[in-house]
Formats: C-alpha cells, structure tokens, sequence
C-alpha cells in the first residue's frame, strides 16, 4: 500500500509522491517517472517486483494523477520537468536515486542526466522508450545508406501522431470524446501478443490525456529541427531497454541513446512500448540487474545485449554499434 505526500515545485505546482515502501536509508532508492497519458500507476506491476530489495518512490507529473497543474502551459517545459525532478529527489533525501522512467519520464529523465544540477543526485538511470529529444533529432539525420534511410523513415511514421497533438483543440476534443481514449488503448496491445505478456493498462483520467499534450506543444519540434551539432554526454550510467516491437520510438532510435553515456548499455526486448505493464517481471528484473551492476561498480564501457543472452553483468558483447553510431554522428 501506498503512502502519498505533496511537495510544492518551485513554480508552486504541487506534486503527489507515491512510496511503495518505506524509506530505509540502508537501501538504495528507485525513483520512477511515467509518461503520456499514463500516471504513477504505470508502475504499480514493477513497484511490486522491486520493492522487496529496494526503496520504490514513483510521482505523478505536474499535471498528471493526482498532481496539480502550472498556471501557464509554459510550465510543462522541460527545464521545468527538470527541475521538478530534483525536488522529488531532494524531498526523499536518500542522497542519490536510480531513475528509471518511461516515455516522456525518459524525455525528462534523459535531460536530468544530462543537467549539472541534477545528474549528481542521480547514481544510475535505466530508460524505456523515450529518447532525449537532441538525441532523437540526431538520429532523424542519421541516414547514410539504403537501411539506415529506412530506419529513419520508420520512426518518422511512428511519430507522425505528434503533428496531431500540436494542432489547437482538436487533440482535446478527440480525448474528451472517448474516441482518442480507445485509440490509445488499442495502440497500447501492439506487441503486447506474447505469451509472457500481461494484459494490464494502467488507471488514467482524461486529464492524464489533455493536460499531457502540453509536453508535446511546449518541447516539440524544435529539438527534432535543430538538435545541435552533436550528442549531449552524461557520466550517469545508463541502461536502455529498447522494446522489439516499439512503434512509437524504434529500437534503432533508442539504441543511439545509449551513446549518451560512456558507460552505457542497451537491452533489446520483447514487447511493444507499454512493456512496463505488459512485462513488468523483465522491466523489473533488468533494472535490479543494473543497479546491482552500478553498485558494483561493473560497468565499463557501452555495450549492446540481447534479452535472451543475459547472465549477470557478465553478457557477451553482440556488437560495438554504439560507439560506431556516436563516431558517424560527430
């Protein structure tokens, strides 16, 4: 059962933190941030894995769930995001967190990590499906030849939903309608077929929906037009755990991701990209994998595994693909 508490951001918002567990300042702590239209409920299946070893903080954000909203859409700009992030972090005082984040949590978590005055409250940071949005904006300029052309061309399409969410009223009208509700539920089962699969989605109000596409209007798509001339860099280790079958944000898209950091791998696996709730064993048992691995201090250099070939910290090396993608994009 879940403890919840409000901290007040610096614009006033006031932000609901939800603890699965007790504080206990022996133990690390995983913090946990969802994205668009979900709430910290999003987290529920993982929070229930992970929080025999761990302390599991999840929050709603700002305009989500049971958190309130800025007083102007300039307040769900990423600095802001940002910001909050490292209030909830200073609200739990536990030092450093394990960020773990989902969607446009990563968005957020990707930009804290890569932030001064947040990523040293940050020991490690493990992404799913959401890319940091200079990073993406790179990758869109990344074509050099016939397959990398269609890599491209691929997450154009799954991202095509967005010029939808920039137009004025109708996005509201269509989720306040019931209608964009159902097509996100039936987006939400793509590659959610398998038979370890879960059938879960999470609680969401239709405020999750509409108060969300002010991410998409305050943040996009600048970032994507002029991403700057190379990839931001974090000394955060980070593990991205790229689902197969993400329409929304291709494997190939986050796999770049992953050349953020130096230390750094990426986990392919199965799922669509509400694996979250779909799979939440894996997402849970990949994440203790990687804090473990960070506690340890195992973690070298940016490698690329598969999800059927994990032993440990101790994974055999598919290839060097990161490290290639952050050379051809200097």
């Amino acid at each position: 059962m879940t403890s919840t508490s409000l901290i007040t951001a610096s614009d006033g918002v006031r932000l609901a933190v939800h603890r699965y567990t007790d504080i206990d300042p022996q133990r690390p702590t995983v913090l946990a941030v969802h994205g668009w239209p979900d709430n910290h409920h999003i987290w529920d299946g993982v929070a229930a894995e992970l929080g025999g070893r761990y302390n599991f903080v999840a929050y709603d954000v700002r305009g989500a769930g049971e958190s309130s909203c800025p007083a102007t859409r300039s307040g769900y700009r990423l600095g802001q995001l940002v910001a909050d992030l490292g209030a909830v972090i200073d609200s739990l005082e536990v030092g450093q967190v394990h960020l773990l984040a989902h969607d446009w949590g990563s968005v957020q978590g990707w930009a804290a990590v890569t932030d001064e005055s947040v990523a040293g409250k940050i020991a490690s940071f493990t992404s799913l499906s959401g890319p940091h949005l200079q990073g993406a904006g790179r990758f869109l300029r990344s074509a050099r030849g016939p397959r990398s052309l269609v890599d491209v061309a691929k997450q154009i399409a799954g991202s095509s939903y967005i010029a939808f969410f920039l137009t004025p009223a109708a996005p509201e009208l269509a989720f306040r309608s019931g209608i964009g509700v159902k097509v996100v539920e039936a987006v939400e089962r793509i590659g959610g077929s398998g038979t370890r699969a879960q059938r879960v989605s999470p609680p969401r109000a239709i405020g999750d929906f509409v108060n969300g596409l002010n991410l998409y209007r305050e943040n996009l798509p600048a970032p994507l037009f002029s991403p700057g001339p190379q990839l931001p860099r974090t000394d955060v280790s980070v593990q991205v755990l790229a689902p197969r079958r993400d329409y929304f944000i291709s494997p190939p898209l986050q796999r770049l991701q992953g050349a953020i950091s130096l230390r750094s791998r990426v986990v392919s696996i199965e799922g669509g990209h509400w694996v979250v709730t779909a799979r939440p064993d894996a997402v849970a048992r990949l994440t203790a994998e990687w804090i473990e691995a960070v506690i340890r201090g195992e973690v070298e250099t940016s490698v690329e595994y598969g999800e059927s070939r994990q032993a440990g910290g101790r994974l055999t090396l598919i290839n060097r693909l990161l490290a290639r993608l952050a050379l051809l994009l200097k």
